[in-house]
């Protein structure tokens, strides 16, 4: 349901009354949440006036107020400001003798990105209709954490910008900035990427509003947060689904699988925990004993056979994989005789893959924070 055009709930008095009832549900029954005075008067000259404020009881009576600040639609690229703003409204109340406990950001989806800027520049809570909550107040101490959805059900038809990452040539366009040198501009970086102007210019805007890359005013890119880039890419892309996968057993083991690969005249490029370590240095440990190879290849039942690898449902050894794109091969990198995926692609599949992989993610991003550009968060 909507009234002139915004949907039912959505407006700012629904969102602050939405929160409010949302962390009375969980807050014990001994403490009391109620709307707040205001907190904060306005200034005509500065403008200082939050959203909505509440003030939180404790049962010893101690008591401290949140702040809110509500949108409609909120991006990561917004945070700064919106966390700026609700600090600059904190501080004019305290002055005035009001004890700040909490700033909130309200709206009706807050993406898994917007919350991971919220965290880094210190916002202390957020509030959205799929359920996503956070709230941390020191005095008296608060910490309700609750999941929601990671993808918004609301959508607006008259919006055509990007939303996702799916797909060979939104991936094309990542990979070519976790590799290409910056500055790079639009129809620049589409050649390298070899996809369309437009879909590279709708691709970077996407990248933009989830606040992983840095514009010029001419539009170029002229800096890259890979590590945030694919922790956004793999909200979209996962290895085991953007895939056609194989689940294979090699019965004379993985060092003949390997030593076998290095006679494949077809393409092939390897993945996950046998790639990580490649790109380690040599005097580091994996964190997990290589205990199977993820490969791609562009011809799977040829490969199967030259390695004598049999179909299996358990008890696999070596995941064979038609890759969603040969982007994976473009970009792959010869380590001692043989091809291994690109780092990034390599990062997103252990993001993505079974057990311990994204440990060794975690190790492999932290030695290319030393050795490539970009990976420092």
């Amino acid at each position: 349901m909507s009234w002139n055009g915004v949907e039912h709930g959505t407006t700012e008095a629904e969102l602050i009354w939405s929160a409010m009832l949302a962390i009375r549900s969980v807050l014990p029954s001994t403490w009391t949440i109620e709307p707040g005075v205001p907190a904060v008067q306005v200034d005509s000259r500065r403008g200082y006036q939050p959203d909505g404020q509440f003030v939180i009881t404790a049962p010893d009576g101690s008591k401290t107020t949140v702040l809110l600040e509500c949108k409609a639609v909120v991006v990561p690229r917004d945070v700064a400001g919106l966390a700026a703003q609700l600090k600059q409204y904190a501080r004019v109340a305290e002055e005035s003798g009001v004890k700040i406990g909490g700033l909130m950001l309200a709206a009706p989806f807050v993406s898994p990105t917007t919350r991971a800027q919220a965290e880094q520049h210190h916002l202390l809570g957020w509030f959205d209709l799929t359920g996503n909550l956070r709230l941390r107040v020191e005095q008296p101490a608060v910490f309700l954490d609750r999941a929601g959805a990671d993808r918004s059900a609301f959508r607006d038809p008259a919006d055509r910008l990007l939303k996702s990452l799916r797909g060979p040539a939104a991936a094309k366009v990542v990979l070519e900035l976790c590799e290409t040198s910056v500055p790079v501009g639009v129809r620049d970086l589409a050649g390298r990427a070899q996809v369309g102007a437009a879909t590279s210019a709708r691709v970077l805007e996407l990248l933009d509003r989830e606040a992983v890359i840095t514009r010029g005013e001419d539009g170029a890119v002229t800096a890259v947060r890979k590590r945030a880039l694919v922790d956004r890419w793999v909200q979209d892309y996962k290895v085991m689904t953007s895939n056609e996968v194989i689940t294979t057993l090699d019965p004379r083991g993985l060092s003949h699988a390997l030593e076998t690969l290095r006679a494949v005249d077809s393409r092939v490029a390897l993945t996950g925990s046998a790639a990580a370590r490649a790109y380690l240095p040599q005097d580091l440990t994996s964190v997990s004993p290589l205990v199977s190879l993820s490969l791609y290849a562009e011809d799977p039942i040829g490969l199967m056979d030259l390695l004598g690898l049999r179909s299996v449902e358990r008890g696999m050894n070596v995941l064979v994989m038609r890759p969603y794109d040969d982007v994976v091969y473009a970009r792959s990198r010869r380590v001692e005789g043989l091809d291994y995926a690109a780092p990034a692609q390599v990062v997103a599949d252990l993001l993505t893959g079974p057990g311990r992989s994204t440990e060794e993610a975690e190790q492999l991003m932290a030695v290319l924070e030393t050795s490539e550009t970009g990976w420092k968060e």
